[in-house]
């Protein structure tokens, strides 16, 4: 049971309705569903409500992974601090371009990323 707190409720969604068993802390159960816990203070969520969230939760995974992968953020070997800061912010603003991009194109991301090895391809055979 949570101690001294009240509103939260712990809960599991699953993908197969096969497996879904909901607790909360009045009763002491604890959910375990596809390893996902959500604990939130609203009363009675809807399964909306928690689709909603994990679809928000899954955005910002898909977002940190683009920028990890494709922009570099990670391979900084800059020293200072102003430095850094550069480079983060050219890489989170080259993210923007690119999705900009594949959402007016209606691409993905893989698709991008063939295009541009693609064309590096064809000039390399040109020249």
């Amino acid at each position: 049971m949570i101690p001294s707190y009240s509103l939260a409720q712990v809960f599991g969604i699953s993908i197969s309705e096969q497996r879904k068993i909901y607790f909360n802390h009045r009763n002491t159960l604890i959910s375990l569903l596809s390893n996902t816990l959500i604990v939130t203070n609203k009363e009675n969520p809807t399964r909306e409500y928690v689709k909603s969230i994990m679809d928000a939760r899954w955005s910002v995974e898909v977002y940190h992974r683009e920028v990890k992968q494709n922009c570099g953020i990670e391979r900084c070997q800059a020293r200072t601090s102003r430095a850094q800061r550069n480079h983060i912010f050219l890489a989170i603003s080259a993210w923007f371009e690119q999705h900009k991009r594949r959402i007016s194109e209606k691409i993905t991301l893989y698709q991008q990323n063939w295009d541009v090895i693609k064309n590096a391809i064809a000039e390399h055979i040109r020249d």
